[in-house]
């Protein structure tokens, strides 16, 4: 006779890692990107995902491409933390799974400098496995509105109001900044950032992968 069993279908996956070596890439990641502004000034971007021209300067989706070695350093461990999301994600999904065998490829990364006003709207990425946000400088002020990155349910809620339902009820969900902060989730996963309302403007970089198998040896 089979037992009883709970199962849980498709769980959302959301990683959050600190860097123990922030302080010492921070300054360093900061004078890249100044640098990287005055050698690239048309990138500013608003349109229909972010706020208008004069609340952000985005990046060039190029920034795993930059020969820093602070860039770098930030780019290993965001790849540790995709790697590490992936396996755990996959551990029973795979039959024989080796995770040693599991390589990272940064897709595409960029930075963000929200100055105040600067948000963005619901999005998702596409052509990757997984999508991340880094706090390089949170600026001021990091509770739970001002600039938090959050993210929307991606099924229905419950039509009704009682116990039975009251797990499904939450429709978004927030992550409080903190520098030195990766946060990882599912490309599908809708996200943004609401509007940033500090005086020193907050820097993030985001970063797509995809993650393979080799065969094993």
């Amino acid at each position: 006779m089979s037992k009883n069993t709970i199962t849980k279908l498709w769980p959302i996956y959301i990683g959050e890692f600190i860097n123990p070596e922030h302080s010492e890439i921070k300054s360093g990641l900061i004078d890249f990107f100044e640098k990287y502004k005055e050698k690239n000034l048309n990138n500013r971007k608003g349109g229909s995902t972010y706020s208008s021209d004069e609340n952000l300067y985005m990046g060039g989706y190029d920034l795993h491409l930059q020969k820093d070695k602070y860039v770098t350093k930030l780019l290993n461990f965001i790849s540790q933390g995709f790697l590490t999301v992936s396996q755990d994600a996959n551990k029973t999904e795979i039959e024989n799974y080796n995770p040693t065998n599991c390589n990272v490829t940064i897709s595409s990364a960029w930075f963000i400098d929200y100055q105040k006003g600067g948000f963005s709207l619901p999005h998702s990425h596409p052509n990757c496995s997984w999508s991340s946000v880094y706090y390089v400088q949170i600026g001021a002020d990091a509770n739970e509105k001002n600039g938090t990155t959050f993210f929307q349910k991606t099924r229905p809620s419950s039509s009704t109001t009682d116990f039975g339902s009251y797990y499904n009820k939450n429709t978004m969900k927030k992550i409080k900044p903190e520098e030195g902060k990766l946060v990882i989730w599912p490309n599908y996963l809708m996200h943004g950032s609401l509007p940033y309302t500090g005086e020193k403007n907050r820097i993030v970089v985001s970063a797509n992968a995809l993650v393979s198998i080799s065969e094993n040896k």
